[in-house]
């Protein structure tokens, strides 16, 4: 058999680190035919020293095994995490289905923001006495909306202050719209975690919620 290390010529060229990995990649069971050669190999290893490529590869199945049970419990928490979302809003739901006037959307929203750990606000434009101010939140909206309908993410104290009381330092906020043929409001969540809210976030529930308000107030309206 020709030893490889002595190899010249035009064969010696050819027989590159890639040519050996793609052969060994097209012919996977080429080490069952060389079950003593397998036995022999020793690979170089930072803090073990020389060691077998079955060890490598139980080694690297272990940490494969490791990452997949993270994965898994991270994917638990997510799923556990959503499961209390859903739940919350639901009941805020049928708490506003069991609404009659005003003053029982701000007990079912005190609910939800309890049961999620938030404060959380409903104003209207020139309405009430923490009327929202147009001019100002157009600012607001100019400066961070950025186009989307609903933002998530930081605001400064003196601007959260437009949209909830005692308002956090640098928190993160969630700016729902409360729309019905124009814009009546904003339902607001504010959380003093600055990365509570982010951009990236799913807007679904908060949006159902803001739109299931502006129903019952439209609804109101036309009953009086």
């Amino acid at each position: 058999m020709t030893e490889l290390s002595k190899l010249e010529g035009p064969l010696a060229k050819a027989l590159t680190d890639d040519a050996v990995a793609s052969y060994l990649k097209d012919n996977p069971d080429f080490f069952l035919s060389q079950l003593k050669l397998l036995e022999q190999l020793r690979l170089s290893h930072p803090q073990r020293g020389a060691v077998s490529l079955v060890e490598i590869q139980l080694s690297r199945l272990r940490e494969r095994v490791a990452e997949l049970e993270e994965d898994i419990t991270q994917l638990m928490s997510i799923a556990a995490g959503n499961e209390n979302l859903f739940r919350a809003f639901s009941q805020a739901h049928k708490a506003l289905f069991a609404a009659s006037r005003e003053q029982d959307i701000h007990q079912a929203l005190r609910t939800l923001a309890s049961s999620l750990q938030l404060s959380v606000s409903l104003r209207f434009y020139d309405v009430g006495h923490h009327a929202l101010n147009k001019k100002s939140v157009d600012a607001i909206k100019a400066a961070h909306f950025c186009g989307q309908h609903v933002y998530l993410g930081r605001l400064r104290k003196a601007d959260g202050e437009l949209f909830v009381s005692h308002a956090p330092e640098l928190g993160s906020y969630a700016l729902v719209p409360v729309y019905k043929g124009k814009e009546l409001g904003f339902l607001s969540f504010a959380s003093k975690d600055g990365g509570h809210f982010q951009p990236s976030m799913d807007t679904l529930f908060v949006e159902q919620i803001a739109e299931h308000i502006a129903i019952l107030l439209t609804k109101w309206q036309s009953d009086e």
